[in-house]
């Protein structure tokens, strides 16, 4: 294997040390199809799972600041151990947030992961700053202030646009609503795209968030996959009772990062109950499902929940996206599960029949469906964290990276 051949398999942390041997290796490490190469190996590696814990820290040297803190866990795909035992190694990366090149990071106030695309974070914190973050090479950057209104909330998602070869960020603000009799009258949300290569925000059109009756909204951002963002949201009447909660439909909401146009699709029909007479249904997403979120499973769209009013009592289900075009689609349920005792929440699938799980004393195991088996990971961590399947990626955040020339289907 030559060594051009070998640099795009090796991890992140190695080829930024690499960077600094000589000029003809930083030419070829930031070449935009290396980055692309290399992104491609990260997330096609059959070997190993990379999942990222977040969380922030006191710092070491200076009591008075705190440091966003990352961590990789390393998970062995084909480790298979009679002890129940898992395969892994974790990687620990801390962010002083007293410097930076590109971004005041003294102006983070508790920080939260709302989307991730290709290795890039985004996170939003309690004032509302959007950051994007590439935790593997360390950079971090302040995105412009938004030109939107946020009156009752918004919804961000990042994605990679495999028309322009370029990174968006999409921000959908509530609008306003305003009294109108006994109810209110909502006004469309607004939508607004950052591009990396501008680093700036520009507003589009959001005729396909709206139809005659009713408003789309995206609520909580879930993925990005082959060109489209995925949300969980919700229709809303445009004209309803100040306590009519229950006439939001919930659904799958899609954003095409190429056309910039929005589309949905209904969940499954057991996530709806009607009323007799009524053109809407009940938001039963968070009252018959939690932990509801929308996941890759075996290469397909799935849509993962815990049913508490199923068959199987405190159930979790697994439904597959069939034959979807855009438009129409349907839901093949997979499977169903019962929950474990002493089990306080499930983190994510990392196989297709493995999920890692959160015990009551903060420990990390995994569950084998198959088997029925639990594995043990010997790590405690905070209470307070976040986890997603990472990506490990130079993809740059901190200049311009539209990758010219570069088309990554993924």
């Amino acid at each position: 294997m030559t060594f051009r051949r070998i640099l795009p398999r090796l991890p992140s942390k190695s080829l930024m040390r690499f960077k600094c041997v000589r000029k003809s290796w930083y030419t070829v490490i930031n070449n935009p199809t290396f980055v692309e190469n290399h992104l491609s190996n990260s997330m096609h590696n059959k070997l190993s799972t990379c999942v990222l814990f977040s969380r922030f820290v006191q710092s070491d040297t200076n009591p008075s600041e705190k440091e966003l803190a990352f961590s990789f866990l390393y998970l062995r795909n084909d480790y298979d151990d009679t002890e129940n035992n898992v395969n892994f190694v974790v990687e620990d990366i801390n962010f002083p947030l007293s410097s930076g090149q590109y971004i005041a990071l003294e102006v983070i106030e508790s920080p939260y992961i709302i989307g991730h695309c290709h290795g890039i974070i985004c996170l939003n914190d309690s004032s509302g700053n959007l950051f994007l973050c590439n935790p593997a090479i360390k950079e971090i950057k302040l995105l412009p202030k938004s030109g939107l209104p946020d009156w009752w909330g918004c919804a961000v998602g990042i994605g990679y646009d495999p028309k322009s070869k370029d990174y968006k960020v999409s921000r959908i603000a509530s609008y306003r609503a305003e009294v109108y009799g006994d109810g209110l009258i909502l006004f469309p949300p607004r939508v607004e795209i950052y591009t990396f290569s501008t680093d700036s925000w520009r507003e589009i059109k959001n005729n396909s968030l709206v139809t005659e009756a009713a408003v789309l909204f995206p609520d909580y951002f879930q993925m990005y996959f082959q060109g489209i963002c995925y949300w969980v949201g919700y229709e809303q009447p445009k004209q309803y009772g100040f306590y009519d909660d229950e006439e939001q439909k919930p659904m799958v909401i899609l954003f095409d990062t190429g056309d910039e146009i929005f589309h949905y699709i209904l969940f499954p029909d057991s996530f709806y109950m009607y009323e007799e007479g009524s053109s809407y249904a009940y938001e039963m997403s968070y009252i018959m499902y939690t932990d509801l979120r929308i996941i890759l499973w075996n290469g397909s769209i799935a849509l993962f929940g815990f049913n508490r009013f199923s068959v199987f009592p405190d159930s979790y289900g697994v439904w597959v996206l069939d034959g979807f075009d855009g438009a129409k689609g349907s839901w093949t349920k997979h499977l169903t599960f019962e929950p474990l005792g002493g089990i306080k929440r499930v983190l994510e699938f990392w196989k297709t029949d493995e999920i890692l799980m959160v015990t009551e004393h903060g420990d990390i195991v995994s569950y084998n469906l198959e088997t029925e088996k639990l594995k043990d990971l010997p790590i405690n961590i905070p209470s307070e964290f976040e986890t997603i399947m990472y990506a490990n990626s130079l993809v740059p955040i901190t200049r311009g990276n539209k990758l010219e020339g570069v088309d990554i289907q993924f």
